[in-house]
């Protein structure tokens, strides 16, 4: 069987890391793997039974990009006998395909509204048009949380007949570590404080605003913490940021954008792990904090305690008071946070990505064989 992926808008973040991930790990025997893009598939490393169609002079400018995609891409993808869909925007009565849920911004009008309104939030309402037409005419359709799958059937519900499973990523070995002990709260100081750690781009749905709030609070209760926050920013949230940040130069670190090497360190000398983003898919980095063996307050939106169950404490990071209680509660609560990091720690090891791309592909070859 030789599987078309079409991977013409994965170029680059989470989603060619999936990409990358699933092929790399694939384990077909008798089927072959199609990969059609651009130069950036050259990042997904070849094997026996997977080929690479790059395109560059197609990809040289969006307008050639748009032409290749409308006019061109149909017509490779009818050469194999089924086709995989990653970004979820291609779309097609004339081929099998399966078809995938990444980014639940495009169907979450909430928080897509958090966005002022420009170009960016535009994007989001045109690709919901896009996945929704894919997702109508796909074969099959992939969702990475069932949150997502829930979500997204209950707001178009012609949907539900659509054969369709849930498939998580996996996570990189890198980051995982067995639990740390615990220690009183008492037994740190400003010269060795407590470090919290949150690691996630700073946009209007990941409110690190209200977390830096909450951190100032407990700071002028006395608790000796320390934020370190990590990720590129979008940039027109820089003056409402740098105004946040101003006069807590002592005890938050912001880093920006840190090279993924690198970030396993931060996990391996963080105490405490936040999480407040009120808009995930497939919560990629909550996972990468479980396997590295910390305790977590978490968002109380979206998959995410789906993702983390009884193995995290709670907040609204909507609201800073709640942040504040919350975390100042597992601060108090040396044991909870010792049964929490190993629970989540247990839990991650259900994550990985060999079992991510043998269930992607196990899905794709039988809705492939129940169409013959």
């Amino acid at each position: 069987m030789i599987i078309d992926i079409d991977a013409t808008n994965i170029k680059t973040g989470g989603g060619l890391t999936h990409l990358k991930q699933i092929v790399e790990n694939n384990r077909l025997e008798q089927d072959s793997i199609h990969l059609i893009g651009g130069t950036w598939l050259d990042r997904i490393k070849g094997s026996n039974n997977v080929s690479k169609l790059i395109f560059k002079k197609e990809f040289k400018n969006k307008l050639n990009q748009e032409y290749f995609k409308a006019f061109k891409l149909e017509q490779i993808l009818k050469k194999g006998d089924i086709s995989f869909i990653p970004g979820g925007t291609f779309s097609s009565k004339k081929i099998n395909y399966v078809s995938m849920s990444q980014n639940m911004l495009v169907f979450e009008e909430k928080e897509r509204n958090r966005f002022p309104r420009s170009l960016t939030w535009l994007r989001y309402l045109i690709l919901e048009r896009l996945q929704l037409k894919s997702f109508s005419n796909a074969t099959g359709i992939i969702y990475i949380s069932q949150y997502a799958k829930q979500y997204i059937e209950n707001k178009y519900p012609h949907l539900k007949s659509k054969k369709s499973t849930v498939i998580y990523h996996g996570i990189s070995d890198n980051f995982r570590q067995k639990p740390k002990k615990q220690k009183s709260i008492q037994e740190y100081s400003k010269q060795q404080p407590f470090k919290l750690l949150y690691i996630s781009i700073i946009n209007y749905y990941k409110h690190q605003w209200n977390v830096i709030e909450a951190v100032k609070i407990l700071r002028e209760k006395g608790y000796p913490i320390e934020l370190e926050l990590i990720g590129p920013i979008n940039k027109s949230l820089r003056s409402k940021f740098d105004k946040c940040l101003k006069g807590t130069e002592r005890y938050v670190n912001y880093r920006g954008k840190v090279p993924y090497e690198e970030i396993s360190l931060s996990y391996k000398k963080a105490n405490m792990f936040l999480f407040a983003s009120t808009c995930e898919n497939m919560p990629n980095i909550l996972i990468e904090a479980m396997s590295a063996g910390l305790p977590i307050l978490c968002s109380n939106y979206g998959p995410m305690p789906e993702v983390l169950k009884d193995a995290g404490a709670y907040m609204d990071p909507t609201q800073v008071d709640n942040i504040s209680f919350n975390l100042e509660r597992l601060l108090n609560e040396t044991e909870i946070r010792q049964k929490i990091a190993q629970k989540a720690y247990n839990y991650s090891q259900d994550f990985s990505w060999e079992k991510t791309s043998k269930d992607t592909f196990d899905f794709i070859k039988r809705i492939a064989e129940e169409r013959k």
